[in-house]
Formats: structure tokens, sequence, C-alpha cells
């Protein structure tokens, strides 16, 4: 499983970690709207089709007790905010030039409406700190006391955990 906050690489660390392991991907934000009376199930078919090898980018907000009893490791990526707004502002600038959608982040909204609540740039901003203090919890809790949780505070730490598992 990996965490982390909006705009902070999950989704992309994910997908090399699943080539890298021989694992499935699972994108959390294709899975839909976790508010969706039916995202647990979302989840528990994914992970379930899945079989034992799979990889899930982003929390599992109302389906942790689906994910939890299954995740081996946790790798939460606690980028600075310097880190996080920096990527996430080169991705808004080049979906907004190219427009065209990347992944989870869809919006190719000019640059004036980026610090809208719900533009990832502006999504970022707001929600970096809570991100930091939730991944302090999220390590702490009883379901994943089985779990391997790894923290990177910087993407050359990620990069070079990754790059320094077997194949």
């Amino acid at each position: 499983m990996v965490i982390g906050c909006a705009g902070s690489g999950k989704t992309t660390l994910a997908q090399a970690l699943a080539v890298r392991l021989g694992a499935r991907h699972i994108e959390r934000d294709a899975l839909g709207d976790d508010e969706s009376p039916d995202f647990a199930t979302q989840v528990a078919a994914a992970v379930d089709a899945a079989g034992s090898r799979w990889v899930l980018d982003g929390a599992p907000y109302n389906a942790e007790l689906v994910v939890y009893p299954h995740a081996d490791t946790v790798v939460a990526l606690d980028y600075p905010r310097w880190v996080v707004q920096r990527r996430v502002l080169a991705r808004s600038a080049r979906l907004w030039l190219t427009r065209r959608a990347d992944g989870a982040h869809t919006s190719t909204d000019p640059p004036w409406r980026w610090w809208a609540p719900h533009h990832p740039v502006g999504w970022a901003a707001r929600t970096h700190a809570a991100r930091h203090a939730e991944i302090t919890e999220l390590f702490a809790r009883p379901e994943l006391a089985h779990a391997r949780r790894l923290r990177f505070t910087s993407p050359r730490q990620a990069a070079v955990w990754l790059v320094s598992l077997s194949r």
C-alpha cells in the first residue's frame, strides 16, 4: 500500500513497485468516491481479483477493514510541502498546456483556477499538514501492527528503496 499527500507521487511509485514485484496495481482513485455506499465492496472486489500480490495507491478511506488485514507493507510518501507543491504545480501546468488528463489528476483548468478547493493544487496545499498527521496515526494503528511500515521524507529515499528491491 502506498499512501501520501495529493501530488506526492503515490500512483507513480505504486505502478513502478507493482512492475518490480510482479504484482497487480490497484488505483484507489479509479474505484470511485470513498463516500459512496458501495466503495468498500468495490475495494474488496479489486483486492480479491488481484490475488495475493497487489499494490494499492492511496489511503483506503471507508474500506480500511477490507485492505489493512491483507497489507504486508505500507509505504508513506511524507514529503515536505514544497516538494509536493512543486510536483503538483508542474503536473497542473503540463496538463493545462497539453489539455490532457493524467491518471487521478484530471483537471486541465487554467492557472487562475488552481487554488479552488477541489483542484489538485489547492487540495494539496490544504491537506498536506493533515496527511502528515494521518500517516503518524496510521502507523500506530493496531490493524497494521503486522505490516512493515516505511516512511520516506524525500523522493530520493523512495527511489533508492525501489531500486534496492530484488525482482
